[in-house]
């Protein structure tokens, strides 16, 4: 699994979006300081071919966990 943290949206969700356009892992887990770009992930990713699996806390931190759709 990729990991990748980023800032705050909205700066944040356009490098997640980079990467896995970029990198196409199979599975990711972004991690941000931001609550709100956690919204908007979830909201983005399915349209980049991505389901969201978890979304937790890690000390200071917000991550979203996500894998590949199958097509």
């Amino acid at each position: 699994m990729d990991t990748v943290e980023v800032p705050g949206c909205p700066e944040g969700s356009l490098k997640a979006v980079a990467y896995i356009k970029e990198k196409q892992p199979a599975e990711v887990a972004i991690k941000t300081p931001d609550e709100g770009c956690v919204n908007v992930l979830r909201l983005i990713l399915p349209l980049f071919g991505y389901i969201v699996v978890d979304v937790y806390r890690e000390g200071d931190l917000h991550v979203v966990k996500a894998k590949r759709a199958k097509s």
